[in-house]
């Protein structure tokens, strides 16, 4: 055991937290929080096994503290994974996991640290938020702000929860014009030699993928001092015997297929948390030990309160790993992508601690769209071009290809990349079986609110005041089952456009690309449904059906003048992703001039496009 002053937490100088009841007692001292998040590492420390991560304070908080192996996020990007930390809520199921989206919370659901604060905790927040919902700052926070510090609060024994987030180690400090101001600090010996770094087999091993693996290390290092100042701060206050001291990332790294995925590449993160002796309960928080339980970083929240003895609300839906009473350990981690930046997609996942489930809503999307803000990531830039290499590995063809599959199953002991996908194995049936029926079970649970189209969300949500109350109560419940079933391809083709639910039509005209037996009429005849929805969905399947372009083309120019930037954007995007509309549509797209950036976004990568490409296979 290392024997520094931390180490003598366990001195019992105060007496322990968290009686039996959820509130605290009179002769307790409630122990203050310290939060020190990070970005886009995913667990390139040293304690995680990183031969080439330099993070000595990192690895020291370790092993004062447990070391958590199996901690994951509920999304791999940076602001739906936010949410459902500061909610406890998966972000599916009040509508709020498409990137950088502002939906309304209902009554019930709040921020966790509102709880601290009613119980007379300082709360500071150093000083992102990137929350996909209205909030009000006075509410959540005493203070957010780059000033907020635990130092602020105007009575030394208020207990604090302060939290710093490091934000030197975010993707895009890994381009090499941003990482030289990063890293300007660090010595010619502190930075990482490319030949020494392990390329994972997701990417091509090449110099520009070395040089950015490399840049990575070096601004993990800015980070880890950064941790280590504030560390040093609990221990110049004396206040190092009375904190709880908490250390996690937000998802993945920056690179392809990690960050924005919802593969262990994006979800799996550090999380290590230092626990002084007298808050320990059970046994838990030994220094230096390991634990490999399940855990979401939507735990995080349910945790604090317990350590605080603060009633959890009813409505959680992640609990806590340490205090007293805790819940059965989990058997699953669930995860959810949709629309990131100016893209959409709907991918669930759930993992065990072996296999991992992913189940492509829209498998007529390839799995490396174009992202205008990560293409310029040096090892998405690299497998654009392996990939048009007349030598491309096939693991790296898939990422560019449509369809893709529906279903994917990677066993994660053989395969910890995830790139030999099961599905179709009959050796692993029972096991496909088990995680669709598991997959299944957790989107009814929480009502996933993103079987709708995000257009149709955002008018809805108008109507019922938050996106959650869309699927409660009586007939949500119904109605959600209806369009689940729609979402699942499980509905005949033949009854594209027949419902009474602009969702369900919605689902029956986009799957109809995907069957050769669709009624090309009933496609036709959704171009004048009364749901823009529905027509931008009719437009795109009568285009893979090579019907009525001149039609479908007349029909989408008037979308793209549409009055809601929603449906604007859905039609932009159909116009970029038949690869060819947009040669016939290229006049009306030149004119939008939009302010949305990501409608922006598409039509700048449409004009930028050849004419040619119209003809290109």
């Amino acid at each position: 055991m290392l024997i520094n002053r931390r180490n003598l937490l366990t001195s019992g100088l105060l007496s322990v937290l968290l009686i039996c009841s959820n509130t605290v007692h009179a002769s307790t001292k409630r122990p203050n929080i310290l939060w020190i998040s990070c970005e886009d590492i995913s667990s390139h420390l040293g304690c995680y096994s990183d031969l080439v991560a330099t993070t000595p304070n990192l690895d020291q908080l370790a092993a004062e503290g447990v070391r958590y192996t199996h901690a994951f996020t509920c999304h791999g990007v940076c602001a739906p994974s936010r949410t459902g930390i500061i909610t406890s809520q998966y972000p599916i199921s009040i509508g709020a996991n498409h990137m950088r989206s502002k939906v309304r919370l209902p009554e019930h659901i709040r921020c966790f640290p509102e709880y601290l604060r009613r119980a007379g905790y300082y709360c500071t927040n150093n000083s992102k938020t990137d929350y996909n919902f209205f909030w009000n700052e006075d509410e959540v926070w005493d203070e957010t702000s780059g000033k907020a510090h635990w130092k602020n609060r105007h009575d030394a024994d208020q207990p604090f929860f302060a939290v710093f987030n490091l934000t030197m180690c975010h993707e895009s400090r890994v381009w090499p014009q941003r990482w030289k101001n990063v890293t300007a600090g660090l010595t010619r010996d502190q930075l990482h030699d490319p030949a020494q770094v392990k390329v994972p087999e997701l990417y091509p091993d090449t110099a520009a993928v070395r040089a950015a693996i490399a840049r990575l290390h070096d601004v993990v290092t800015v980070m880890d001092t950064r941790a280590g100042k504030l560390l040093s701060e609990l221990d110049a206050a004396g206040l190092a015997d009375e904190t709880v001291v908490v250390f996690w990332s937000d998802h993945g790294n920056g690179f392809a297929r990690a960050k924005r995925w919802i593969y262990d590449t994006g979800t799996r993160v550090p999380l290590i948390v230092r626990i002084p002796q007298p808050y320990r309960v059970n046994g838990q928080g030994q220094p230096g030990s390991v634990d490999n339980h399940l855990i979401n970083l939507i735990d995080l929240g349910p945790t604090m309160l317990n350590l605080a003895g603060i009633d959890l609300p009813s409505h959680f839906q992640g609990q806590p790993f340490l205090g007293r009473h805790l819940p059965p350990l989990r058997e699953y981690i669930f995860g959810a992508r949709d629309r990131i930046d100016e893209r959409f997609d709907m991918v669930r996942s759930v993992r065990d601690r072996q296999f991992r489930y992913v189940r492509n809503f829209m498998p007529w999307l390839p799995t490396l769209q174009h992202v205008r803000y990560s293409e310029r990531s040096v090892t998405r830039q690299e497998l654009r071009r392996t990939a048009a290499a007349e030598n491309a590995s096939p693991q790296i063809a898939r990422l560019f290809e449509t369809p893709r599959p529906e279903h994917e199953l990677y066993d994660l002991n053989a395969d910890p990349y995830e790139l030999n996908n099961l599905a179709a194995d009959p050796r692993y049936a029972d096991q496909l079986d088990r995680l669709q029926k598991v997959c299944d079970t957790w989107q009814f649970q929480v009502r996933d609110a993103h079987i709708m189209p995000e257009s149709m969300l955002i008018a809805e949500e108008t109507d019922v005041g938050a996106r959650w109350h869309l699927f409660h109560g009586a007939s949500g419940t119904a109605r959600w089952s209806r369009v689940f079933d729609a979402a699942l391809n499980r509905t005949s083709p033949h009854d594209a456009g027949t419902s009474d639910d602009a969702a369900v039509r919605w689902w029956n005209m986009a799957h109809a690309a995907m069957h050769r037996d669709a009624d090309p009429k009933k496609l036709l005849n959704g171009l004048t449904d009364k749901s823009p929805a529905v027509r931008i969905a009719a437009a795109r399947s009568l285009y893979e059906f090579d019907l009525h372009r001149n039609t479908v083309a007349a029909e989408l120019a008037r979308l793209l003048c549409h009055p809601e930037v929603s449906v604007r954007h859905a039609a932009i995007l159909t116009v970029d992703e038949v690869n060819g509309l947009d040669t016939q549509l290229r006049q009306e797209v030149s004119e939008m001039n939009p302010a949305d950036k990501y409608v922006k976004s598409v039509v700048e990568h449409i004009l930028a496009a050849p004419l040619e490409r119209a003809e290109q296979p």
